[in-house]
């Protein structure tokens, strides 16, 4: 194992248990105390996706939980090369992975420190009202961790949650248990609400929510034009495509109102404000 100054480690992690939940989402678990012990809703690993250098870049993945054991648990979508290598492997193998990565979601002015390594931003604080918390699609794993934390801690919360077809729901495992309520959409109509979450959400909360969100760009888009409407605090985390993970190449960067901001490094976890454009004034 080598730790670095930021204190993420790379460590060679065995594979516990690989499931299917769909038929191209896959449930990964591996077991790395090292990394498990520091991690935090919101961050993520880097995993070398074959045994060889071959594909070169190592790929991101949101964590979707750990336990008492230091068992890791990642959930992906088979799309390219990386993602069916590591959909192939079998319990016993081993995983090069680097982490934990990025900014977390800030709970509260009572949360654990954020990443050492990352930019502070001034995310306010949530509110003394209702925790919302909203995953879209592949968004679900590190808001499930979120839902977990808040509830080991004594916080409720209303989770929200979209996805294209009633079978998606999988992704959720037992999340039920761990939140005051659940509310679900299917752009089918298959469950819950049809259509997008994120209209759902802007009809039932109301001006003391605080916001929690990880999902596709539109899903993140509208929760921004929401938090600007309502004045509503907002943390974001986004899905990028990654290089390095660690803020070498920039080529995950985002714009933003501030100018352009790393996803690997001053995210994944964004305040929604940051994206607020200036308001104009008439001269």
């Amino acid at each position: 194992m080598h730790t670095d100054k930021c204190g993420k480690k790379r460590v060679f992690a065995p594979v516990v248990e690989t499931t299917r939940l769909t038929d191209d989402i896959v449930r990964l678990v591996f077991e790395a105390p090292q990394i498990a012990a520091g991690d935090q809703p919101g961050q993520f690993v880097a995993i070398r996706a074959g045994q060889t250098d071959a594909p070169l870049l190592r790929r991101p993945f949101s964590i979707g939980g750990c336990d008492e054991r230091g068992r890791i648990e990642i959930v992906f979508r088979i799309i390219g090369v990386g993602t069916q290598l590591l959909a192939a492997r079998r319990p016993g193998e081993t995983l090069d992975v680097i982490g934990p990565l990025g900014r977390p979601f800030e709970i509260g002015p009572d949360a654990r420190d954020l990443h050492s390594c990352s930019q502070a931003q001034d995310a306010r604080p949530a509110r003394a009202g209702v925790i919302c918390l909203v995953a879209g699609g592949l968004g679900a794993p590190p808001i499930v961790f979120l839902a977990r934390t808040l509830r080991s801690l004594g916080i409720p919360a209303v989770l929200y949650y979209g996805v294209r077809t009633k079978s998606e729901l999988a992704l959720l495992g037992n999340v039920e248990n761990e939140v005051q309520r659940l509310v679900v959409s299917t752009d089918d109509g298959t469950a819950g609400h049809r259509g997008v979450i994120s209209e759902v959400v802007a009809r039932e909360i109301g001006d003391d929510a605080s916001i929690y969100a990880c999902g596709p760009r539109p899903l993140l888009e509208a929760l921004i034009c929401l938090a600007r409407e309502r004045n509503l605090p907002a943390q974001l985390s986004f899905e990028q495509q990654m290089a390095c993970g660690v803020g070498a190449c920039m080529g995950c960067s985002i714009e933003t109102a501030r100018g352009y901001q790393r996803v690997c490094t001053e995210g994944p976890v964004f305040p929604a404000e940051i994206f607020f454009a200036p308001q104009k004034t008439n001269q």
